[in-house]
């Protein structure tokens, strides 16, 4: 989704709301690569977004003004926003249409919205992309996010002084920032673990579909801080230094967490079977690529490559990156900017 552009030559940045956490970061294309030029984060009070919705938009902003004034790494110079919306609170959906004229093509994808999403209409903001075209028919790529949702992001900018220039599904965000384009030709199964929900995308050559688990980093910590009897930060640091590796520790964390994983298991075979049934040729996925701060837990790479059958790693969005004048990120921190990565590397395509 596009706003209006009113300054096409002035700078951009990432900026990704999460649930109690926003990333921000600002790239600059330098021929073939990108430059980090400032990035941080910052808190936010739980309870002020309640179903992809910004409540309290006040206290957001005065939380995150600090931020704005001096990041932790760097500086943002730029006052123009690239910003992502929850997958969990919008719609995205594969459409195969016939061969009309591009006149036609609005009204045509309204109706097919009006159809396969459960949301009237007149409040909700509709975009589509042509992803494939032949002479029989041709490929749609639409997307459609609630107004509410979408009005209190900008409502957010406003007092915050910022312009938004792009709006986009986060996970669209996700797959940019681990497969920028023409790095891949597989079919690729992405996995964005947060700490209430996992974003799944299946990636071939464009973004294909898209899904969610209800379980996150937080179903994690929650079930070990239960079976083992520890505190929330034991349970975090538990999950971050042992996982489900080999340890002395092993057989009771994976005992306490084997429902849960076989569950995100279960999910995810959902969603690729989903797609392999309804894909040319009954194409498969041919990796795995895990996103988000949980999936750096120990052992979880082996587990789901051993269960889902497919080659299974943990991209690192900070790869290609320069850091010519900035300190590193810390290993810990790297997977959280993922999205806001994929957020700001949109300006090196525009």
């Amino acid at each position: 989704m596009r706003a209006p552009l009113v300054y096409k030559d002035e700078p951009l940045f990432g900026f990704d709301l999460g649930t109690r956490t926003a990333k921000m970061i600002q790239l600059r294309p330098t021929g073939k690569a990108m430059e980090v030029l400032g990035y941080g984060y910052a808190t936010f009070p739980a309870g002020t977004i309640v179903e992809g919705i910004i409540v309290d938009p006040q206290e957001i902003a005065e939380a995150l003004r600090p931020l704005l004034k001096q990041m932790s790494y760097g500086h943002i110079t730029a006052r123009r926003v690239i910003t992502g919306l929850p997958v969990a609170k919008t719609f995205t959906r594969e459409l195969e249409l016939p061969p009309m004229d591009p006149a036609d093509l609005d009204a045509a994808v309204r109706l097919e919205a009006e159809q396969y999403v459960p949301v009237p209409l007149p409040d909700l903001y509709i975009d589509y992309e042509v992803i494939e075209r032949q002479d029989e028919h041709i490929q749609v790529l639409m997307i459609a996010a609630p107004r509410a949702i979408v009005d209190s992001y900008i409502k957010l900018f406003e007092l915050m002084s910022l312009e938004v220039a792009f709006i986009e599904s986060s996970l669209t965000a996700v797959t940019r920032a681990l497969l920028p384009s023409g790095k891949s030709d597989k079919v690729t199964l992405i996995a964005d673990m947060g700490s209430e929900s996992i974003d799944l995308a299946i990636k071939d050559k464009v973004v294909r579909l898209t899904d969610t688990i209800a379980l996150g980093g937080d179903s994690i910590t929650t079930q070990l801080m239960k079976d083992l009897g520890i505190t929330h930060d034991q349970a975090n640091e538990i999950k971050f230094k042992y996982g489900i590796a080999a340890s002395g520790l092993q057989p009771k964390i994976k005992e306490s967490l084997m429902t849960t994983l076989e569950t995100i298991c279960s999910e995810m075979k959902r969603v690729i079977k989903y797609y392999t049934d309804r894909s040319k040729d009954n194409r498969a996925v041919e990796q795995i690529i895990l996103a988000g701060g949980s999936a750096s837990m120990p052992g979880l790479v082996d587990f789901l490559s051993e269960h889902l059958g497919a080659p299974t790693s943990i991209a690192d969005p900070w790869a290609g990156l320069e850091l010519k004048h900035i300190q590193a990120v810390s290993k810990l921190e790297a997977p959280m900017y993922t999205t806001a990565i994929g957020l700001a590397r949109l300006e090196g395509e525009l």
